[in-house]
């Protein structure tokens, strides 16, 4: 019995070879250009160069352009924030929930990175100004989740260049800001029954006796200490142990080459910071860890339970 083995051209191993480096060292597939045009270039070197030394080279190149770098901190980083954050947490007396409040998916991003992020609640992923917390959590996320206030936004409305932004949340958005879903679209079926469980665990939560903290990271205005204010007396109504830390971010960059964070007020167990950030916000995060440490060691550290 005879088998036969189809050869592999060399067009089809400097292929194989793009697509590879791009999926294990940039985390992504390759633009479908651009490997057609490394497999020329990797033809033209292999002419005069030996087989082994061409792809060598191909991956020594990937492995050290700036992507493939910044991935890599990225990827370390999100590793090691968990590191920074454990040690405020074992000095805690009790252990505590931690809970996005807002005001946009960064919080859940950081929250996620730092292991502190145990479910999905109803402000994850959402883009939504404090007033629109504030009424969530006084009304019990009665509207948040009334089906006749989810309107989808058509794709040809969406920003350009940008994920997200698929359904809005109409009375929020008319009465305050833009209150945008980015994860999904709860004027759809599974959408909204996905939006409801959220709402369910964070109901569930903040009636239950364990320690948790509502961390909301806002731009600061005039308006914030009123509006954290509220929302900290709307939690006191019906929720038990529970902490709101609002963080304001602070226009202008830290004196000193770190971030600086300070208490602005205090009332009961709520917590009103201000921080000045080395580095411009993310959508789902900072980019420097620091702030991030910065932010969330302040808050777990604030906070009381």
């Amino acid at each position: 019995m005879s088998s036969t083995t189809e050869a592999v051209t060399l067009p089809q191993l400097f292929s194989l070879l793009v697509e590879a480096t791009h999926q294990g060292i940039l985390g992504r597939n390759v633009d479908p250009a651009w490997r057609q045009a490394f497999v020329d270039e990797l033809l033209r070197r292999a002419e005069g160069t030996e087989l082994q030394a061409v792809v060598s080279g191909f991956v020594k190149l990937i492995h050290e352009c700036p992507e493939a770098q910044e991935r890599a901190v990225r990827l370390v980083g999100e590793r090691s924030l968990q590191n920074f954050v454990a040690p405020g947490l074992s000095l805690r007396p009790t252990p505590i929930a931690a809970i996005s409040a807002g005001c946009t998916p960064r919080v859940a991003g950081m929250l996620r990175r730092a292991g502190l992020r145990r479910w999905a609640g109803p402000f994850d992923w959402m883009t939504l100004p404090p007033e629109a917390v504030r009424d969530a959590l006084t009304d019990n996320l009665n509207a948040l989740l009334s089906p006749r206030h989810l309107v989808p936004i058509r794709p040809e409305d969406r920003p350009a260049g940008r994920e997200g932004h698929l359904a809005r949340h109409l009375r929020y958005s008319e009465q305050y800001d833009d209150t945008v879903f980015h994860r999904v679209d709860p004027s759809t079926e599974d959408g909204y029954a996905a939006l409801e469980r959220a709402a369910l665990r964070l109901r569930d939560s903040l009636r239950g006796l364990h320690a948790k903290m509502l961390l909301q990271v806002v731009e600061e205005t005039t308006a914030t200490p009123t509006l954290w204010g509220e929302t900290g007396e709307a939690l006191d109504r019906f929720a038990r142990g529970a902490t709101l830390v609002t963080v304001a971010l602070v226009s202008g960059a830290p004196e000193g080459p770190f971030p600086e964070m300070e208490l602005a007020e205090s009332h009961g167990a709520h917590r009103l910071l201000r921080c000045r950030v080395l580095s411009a916000p993310q959508p789902l995060g900072f980019a420097d860890l620091l702030d991030e440490v910065v932010i969330l060691r302040g808050a777990l550290a604030t906070a009381q339970g």
